[in-house]
This record gives structure tokens, C-alpha cells and sequence, in this order.
């Protein structure tokens, strides 16, 4: 499924909360995203009609099993995009963020794939190289 990079962030955001909080909130994600309560409430409205969370989120945000599995799978794909811009091209930290966002968003899957491959090998050679300096 190619989502907008708004619908990424959003996606994203529910992901990560849902973790630490027993019940995420329109405004829980308004606070993490610095957004407005009417804005998140417009997004998730696209994301019900994509069922990604359960229609009913006016009292909590609720993934649906489909929402988790895409989250779940563009999580492990933004961490390994972020890594990209922040260790490889130095990055500040929300400008990789938002440039992780952007390149999900942007470009084909099979392309994400193929760099998170690069990356993955990249910070592999890098730990290995410094664990044998220190030997």
C-alpha cells in the first residue's frame, strides 16, 4: 500500500505511541506531531477509510491488523532510511527524519528496499571495523 508522507507520519506516530501507552488519543497525536486536534482528526479519518485503524477512534486510536502490519513494516524501513541520513549523510536529526519520511513516501518500494540493504551492510562494515581497532 503507497501512503502519503502525511499518512506515514501519522501512521508512524499511532505505531510508536501505541507501544508506550495503554490508550493512544487524537491528542496524544496532535501533542507528538505538533499539529492541530482538527488535523488529526482529518487523518484519521483518511486512515479509517484505509482501514488502517478501527472506524471508531473518537475515544482512542486503534490499529486494525492491517494498520499494524503496515506500520510495523514501514517502521523497521524508516529506521533503516533514518540511519541512512543521520550516520551516512550527517543529517540533523529532524531533517533525516523528515527526509526518511519524504523517501518512503516518494520512492518505489523496491528502492527502499535496495538501500536499506546498502545501509544495513554499510553500518555492519563500520561496527566491525571499529570492534577490530579496539582488539
Amino acid at each position: 500500500m503507497k501512503l502519503c508522507a502525511g499518512q506515514y507520519k501519522y501512521l508512524l506516530t499511532v505505531y510508536e505511541l501505541s507501544k508506550t501507552l495503554k490508550t493512544v488519543r487524537s491528542v496524544d497525536i496532535a501533542n507528538s506531531l505538533s499539529v492541530t486536534r482538527p488535523s488529526v482528526s482529518k487523518m484519521l479519518k483518511c486512515m479509517s477509510r484505509l482501514e488502517l485503524i478501527k472506524p471508531d477512534y473518537a475515544s482512542s486510536v486503534v490499529l486494525t491488523d492491517l494498520g499494524k502490519e503496515t506500520a510495523k513494516n514501514l517502521s523497521v524501513n524508516f529506521n533503516t532510511i533514518n540511519i541512512f541520513f543521520t550516520e551516512i549523510l550527517k543529517l540533523d536529526e529532524r531533517s533525516a527524519y523528515e527526509q526518511s519520511i519524504l523517501f518512503l513516501a516518494s520512492f518505489p518500494e523496491s528502492t527502499v528496499e535496495k538501500l536499506s540493504a546498502i545501509t544495513r551492510n554499510t553500518i555492519k562494515k563500520r561496527h566491525k571495523s571499529l570492534l577490530e581497532n579496539k582488539i
